[in-house]
């Protein structure tokens, strides 16, 4: 067995060819099989893949180690969004299903993610048993044809009711009906077309950017975040589009530009939402956000007399809560929200289509409305970077920060600190610095909110090397 196969923040990412071989995601599907050998009576997992190169292909080996087990496969015939998994098996009552993809990540990697019964990531606690299962039994085989001839591989679509799903959750209707002119970037993910298609209209202009599928996505990770938002930028300030929005490659998360072409960051949206649905929808429920989250939620919930809850990074612990608590929304940085009414599961289209039913039904774009929110609540900026350093670097480097942290950063004094997960940096302004080294991939990610974009860089600059500097004193 390849050791380096371990489940991060999201499941089990690698590079294409260096550790994401066919010859690992057969033992991972074979640990899998396993699991539900050990924990299930009921041996039923749907498996959905996305555009990444050679999805379709581990999907399949995926199927066939899953079927010489005796477990009944249901295997999308194409490329699906990740919610539309987590969806089929929440409606169809399954133990578990299989993502293929790597989400967000650059085009050279690919993953195996696992969705629970409830609709959701996986929690710490089911992939930490999969993992021990990871070469304890010799992997078993059969080819997909024969799986299928014996009713063990079923091919379905795994979408079936989402759209009436969909429509009970937005109005589409009104979106429909309005007159926006919306840019979106599927990132040459498996979004695709698919808001265009709910909401295009002859009066509703929705132009769709990079829809087709490329495994290279363009020599780029297929990421919502700033340096990657480029050609949405672009197609907004072309267009005299009033917002532009984007998805990852598997289509769970959102990101975007507004009309100047300015960032829309997830955290402005996931704050903006709380407030439309608190104040316009008149809903009511817990507020929740991880670690590396604005501060605007917590503010929100205070306003509103609603309790608020920060969790780790990573969506499982917010689908894990959202299981056990009336949760009328909770998100993190990278873009992934969920929303009151729908699955303990994030989706990108779904969250962009709210964005929309927002601005028609407030009657303003996204840039009027963000400066309504920084009138109420103070203006802050967000920013997230990452570094290249190998793990155990920067594992090293965050216990160091948090050992010898700076008295202050930009001439603002150090408040507290806090280390949920990583080493966050509070400052008596309300700025904060987080850095956490991923857990998917070898980066060290360095995220700040402040008063200004300036200082957002500026604190990340210092805060940098303050990191540096920390770890030389051990």
């Amino acid at each position: 067995m390849d050791r380096s196969i371990r489940f991060g923040t999201d499941g089990w990412r690698a590079v294409i060819a260096e550790d994401f071989t066919f010859e690992n995601v057969r033992i991972v599907a074979q640990a899998l099989a396993d699991y539900l050998e050990d924990k299930s009576e009921d041996k039923r997992v749907a498996i959905g893949y996305d555009f990444r190169f050679m999805s379709e292909d581990f999907s399949r080996a995926v199927a066939e180690v899953l079927a010489a087990n005796g477990v009944t496969v249901f295997l999308s015939p194409v490329a699906c969004p990740t919610p539309h998994v987590s969806y089929y098996v929440r409606t169809h009552n399954l133990p578990v299903g299989v993502v293929i993809t790597a989400s967000h990540n650059p085009y050279t990697y690919n993953g195996f993610k696992i969705k629970e019964r409830f609709g959701g990531s996986a929690s710490p606690e089911t992939t930490r048993q999969v993992e021990e299962f990871l070469g304890k039994n010799p992997v078993r085989t059969i080819p997909l044809r024969e799986a299928k001839n014996a009713g063990r591989v079923i091919e379905t679509p795994l979408d079936e009711g989402y759209g009436r799903f969909i429509e009970s959750l937005v109005d589409i209707k009104a979106i429909r009906e309005s007159s926006l002119k919306v840019a979106v970037d599927s990132m040459n993910g498996v979004g695709g077309r698919l808001l265009e298609r709910w909401v295009g209209s002859k009066t509703c202009e929705i132009r769709t950017l990079r829809a087709n599928r490329d495994p290279l996505f363009g020599g780029r990770a297929p990421e919502p975040k700033e340096e990657y938002l480029d050609v949405l930028r672009d197609a907004v300030l072309e267009c005299g589009a009033m917002v532009g929005l984007a998805t990852d490659g598997d289509a769970d998360r959102s990101g975007g530009v507004n009309r100047d072409g300015s960032l829309f960051t997830p955290l402005e949206m996931i704050a903006l939402l709380a407030l439309y649905l608190i104040e316009h929808r008149g809903q009511r429920g817990m507020l929740v956000s991880n670690n590396a989250n604005t501060l605007y939620l917590k503010r929100i919930a205070e306003s509103a007399g609603l309790p608020y809850v920060n969790k780790p990074v990573g969506f499982k612990y917010i689908a894990e809560l959202m299981q056990k608590e009336d949760v009328l929304i909770g998100g993190e940085e990278s873009g992934g929200i969920a929303i009151q009414g729908f699955l303990p599961e994030r989706d990108g289209v779904l969250i962009n289509l709210l964005l929309l039913e927002m601005m028609v039904k407030r009657g303003k774009d996204s840039l009027q409305l963000l400066q309504e929110l920084y009138a109420r609540f103070g203006e802050f900026h967000f920013r997230r970077r990452d570094f290249h350093v190998v793990p155990e670097k920067g594992q090293r480097q965050v216990a160091a920060m948090a050992a010898r942290p700076p008295q202050e950063l930009c001439g603002v004094k150090v408040e507290s600190l806090d280390g949920l997960d990583g080493t966050k940096v509070h400052l008596a302004d309300g700025s904060w610095i987080l850095f956490r080294q991923s857990g998917t991939e070898p980066a060290l990610r360095v995220y700040c909110e402040a008063p200004s974009v300036e200082r957002v860089m500026d604190m990340i600059g210092e805060g940098m090397k303050a990191l540096g500097e920390a770890d030389k004193g051990k």
